[in-house]
């Protein structure tokens, strides 16, 4: 399944200074892992030294916000939208 991935400025450079780009996957995990393949620079940012999803990264998907304990169950179809950001901590 094809999905398009908006990337946020931070992280763009990364992957070739795209906006958006094209990634297959049934789930958020597979999606990600694909992205990794496609730009190795942008693996350094999603995923830590043990190959776990970096606890900052949060994606939004059909109005949700998803959570990297969740990336491996949230299912996605073909032609669906993700959006990557960074978590927000702070008070």
């Amino acid at each position: 399944m094809t999905v398009r991935v908006q990337i946020p400025p931070v992280l763009r450079n990364a992957a070739g200074g795209r906006r958006a780009v094209a990634a297959e996957g049934a789930t958020l995990q597979d999606v990600l892992l694909d992205l990794a393949r496609q730009y190795p620079s942008l693996a350094l940012h999603l995923f830590d030294e043990q190959g776990a999803v970096r606890r900052h990264i949060l994606c939004l998907h059909a109005s949700d916000a998803i959570r990297p304990r969740d990336f491996a169950a949230r299912a996605l179809k073909h032609g669906d939208e993700v959006v990557i950001t960074n978590a927000l901590a702070g008070g």
